[in-house]
């Protein structure tokens, strides 16, 4: 492009000399020289403009190779040393079971998932989500309650950053016609981080509020 506007240009400015030189200029109007004129100028402009751009890009082609060339100098966990990943996941305080029919006791776990960095900050990292909710007073062969699973485009939606505040909020329903017999729940999470491949995990128990005991109800 910055060649064919060279061109351009040289070919009006040849244009204009070969005008001046032959006395031909009062053979065209005073306008359309004036007009020819501007177009050159705006054509100069814009060989400038793109020149300035050129070279700016190159400059920045230049910084890339030096950095790929300086990473390519490390082993894979010197390069991750050099990224901001999440090490960890934790679950947030306000974590716990939750209500959404305004009847007596809960109707599932809300989890707030915290990845964290190396520095311990919460970080908005792609990957995928598998919780298993356990209730642990129950004998070893029936006490998994459900598994929920989170693709990363799916897990992404749930991301809340404002105020603050910065988790996945992920809501795990009981199963249907689920009751829980203990009102202390387990809730182990593995977050595979996208980027890294690794795989991190947290376990927390929660206590949930029960509905009413089935006597309890009929007798109210």
């Amino acid at each position: 492009m910055r060649n064919d506007l060279r061109c351009r240009v040289g070919w009006i400015a040849c244009g204009l000399a070969l005008l001046s030189a032959g006395g031909c200029l009062d053979a065209v109007s005073g306008e359309k020289f004036r007009d020819t004129q501007r177009q050159l100028q705006l054509t100069r402009e814009q060989v400038t403009r793109l020149e300035s751009r050129l070279t700016e890009q190159q400059q920045t082609i230049r910084t890339l190779r030096s950095q790929i060339a300086q990473l390519r100098g490390m082993d894979d966990e010197q390069m991750l040393e050099q990224l901001v990943v999440p090490v960890g996941v934790e679950l947030a305080s306000l974590s716990g079971g939750y209500d959404t029919d305004d009847k007596p006791g809960d109707d599932g776990i809300l989890l707030f998932l915290c990845p964290v960095d190396r520095d311990g900050h919460a970080i908005k990292a792609a990957g995928s989500l598998e919780v298993t909710i356990y209730d642990l007073n129950m004998p070893p062969d029936h006490n998994l309650v459900a598994r929920y699973s989170f693709a990363p485009e799916a897990l992404r939606e749930l991301w809340y950053g404002r105020l603050m505040t910065h988790h996945f909020s992920v809501r795990c329903p009981w199963p249907k016609d689920y009751v829980p017999a203990h009102d202390k729940l387990t809730a182990h999470v593995v977050f595979t981080d996208l980027l890294t491949g690794k795989e991190l995990s947290v376990q927390q128990s929660f206590t949930i509020t029960l509905p009413p005991a089935p006597d309890s109800r009929a007798s109210s």
